[in-house]
């Protein structure tokens, strides 16, 4: 919660920033227009209109822009009164030359004159006397005032703005703080706070946690991608569990298994040292029972020692590119006459062709003997047992079938586990229970697949193995 505050303290700050950068630009450029605009209405209006102001010794250099803004011109006179140049637009009578009593006319009756008049005398770089003569129409230039004064009331106005302004960027930047800092924590710090949650869960080893949120396309991604690792690791824990069962139960077998036998060749030894048995006949049926439970003890644990090394990581598994089709006849040849001795109907569908298969010779032996040994074992006479190898583009297919006595449905899922013997309770002459699960590892040693198809009366094992 400490880390996840700092982000969004680190976010809001950032925010924050940019803000009022944005503002204070904003109010600068404000400024500078607005104060632009009032010297333009205010200072500008009223500057360069009197003829004090404007005589200058060249008269090409007399400044008339604002006069004649205000349709307003420049009169120059001579010494005998004579107009020798006019700037702006002149609109009153075509005077030529004034009189002195016309020219003090032009003062006296102001109340009647519609223009405002302005007269400077002024003297030139060659040191002529001229007259600097100006004529506003009074009605632009009262325009003109009332222009001025409204520019200082728009000051006031402007200030009181600005101002009010000011207040409300303020308010209104609160609380865009306070809605971008909501908006950040439900878009980002609280996907990263389940992110979080979910990491420590999966950390303290409980990997059911799933983390499921609305953000943005990379949080996504990474809760994706969290709840993918979370699956495989949920799964690995479940195998990882299941095998840790399965092995103590493997171990409880063995030692059932191993002390059965064991105990039973103990009891004849001890009869036998005792001299319970005199007679000859039992006394070798005796010890060809002992015999037969030794082989049994040691078939387990040579069983038990080959799983081992099948299932380990280390286990050196080597392939040799070879003809498969005569593997699969030698096979055939090795079991015939065994099925002959019980009577069985063998039958063997191999092809011709040479057909190359990489594969580990005495491994794959010794997965196909264990299927065919169970077909001969666990049925009886009259039964039919067929062998049958096809190819296909990719994939060589194998199938063991047998009519006899079937699988239950409830025990075909179980086949291939450790200690499986059917529905044989565990007797300890059932053979070891490693045959099937010995024979499922060597398949998937060689990345291939082995599946049972099975009814009352039925048994079939379909075998793909990669070319």
């Amino acid at each position: 919660m400490k880390n996840r505050n700092k982000l969004s303290r680190s976010l809001v700050k950032n925010y924050i920033f940019f803000s009022i950068t944005v503002g204070v630009l904003v109010i600068a450029f404000s400024l500078l227009f607005n104060f632009r605009l009032i010297y333009m209405l205010g200072t500008d209006s009223l500057s360069e209109i009197q003829a004090s102001d404007i005589v200058r010794p060249n008269i090409v250099d007399i400044p008339t822009a604002n006069i004649e803004l205000l349709e307003g011109w420049v009169e120059i006179l001579d010494e005998d009164l004579q107009i020798i140049d006019v700037k702006g637009n002149k609109v009153d009578s075509p005077t030529v030359t004034y009189t002195e009593r016309q020219l003090n006319q032009l003062f006296y009756d102001q109340d009647d004159n519609p223009y405002h008049i302005s007269l400077a005398p002024f003297v030139t770089n060659e040191g002529q006397t001229l007259y600097c003569l100006i004529k506003i129409p009074k009605e632009n230039l009262r325009h003109s005032f009332a222009i001025t004064s409204k520019a200082k009331e728009t000051t006031h106005i402007f200030w009181g703005v600005l101002i009010e302004t000011v207040i409300t960027f303020s308010l209104l930047f609160i609380v865009s703080v306070y809605i971008y800092s909501r908006w950040t924590a439900s878009r980002i710090t609280n996907p990263l706070h389940q992110i979080v949650e979910g990491i420590k869960h999966v950390a303290s080893g409980h990997y059911s946690k799933r983390i499921d949120f609305k953000g943005s396309y990379e949080l996504k991604q990474i809760q994706e991608h969290f709840n993918v690792m979370a699956d495989k690791l949920e799964k690995t824990e479940r195998e990882k569990r299941e095998l840790a069962e399965s092995k103590q139960r493997m171990l409880v077998d063995i030692s059932h298994d191993l002390k059965t036998p064991i105990t039973t060749i103990q009891g004849y030894v001890e009869a036998l040292q005792r001299g319970l048995i005199q007679d000859e006949e039992k006394k070798q049926n005796t010890l060809n029972l002992i015999h037969n439970k030794a082989r049994l003890v040691t078939s387990l644990i040579e069983d038990v020692f080959d799983l081992s090394k099948l299932e380990s990581p280390d286990y050196p598994f080597t392939t040799e590119v070879q003809d498969i089709t005569e593997f699969m006849r030698e096979l055939s040849a090795h079991f015939y006459m065994s099925f002959e001795d019980k009577q069985f109907n063998f039958h063997y569908e191999i092809p011709a062709s040479e057909l190359l298969v990489s594969f580990n010779n005495k491994l794959l032996f010794r997965s196909l003997s264990n299927l065919l040994s169970n077909a001969l074992n666990h049925n009886q006479s009259g039964t039919e047992v067929q062998l049958k190898l096809m190819e296909g583009a990719d994939h060589v297919y194998i199938h063991i079938a047998d009519d006899g006595i079937g699988i239950s449905e409830d025990n075909r899922i179980k086949v291939f586990e450790a200690f499986y013997r059917g529905d044989q309770s565990r007797k300890s002459d059932g053979g070891t229970g490693l045959g099937l699960t010995i024979s499922k590892t060597i398949i998937d040693l060689h990345k291939g697949l082995i599946h049972l198809d099975s009814s009352q009366r039925n048994t079939l094992f379909r075998i793909t193995l990669p070319k």
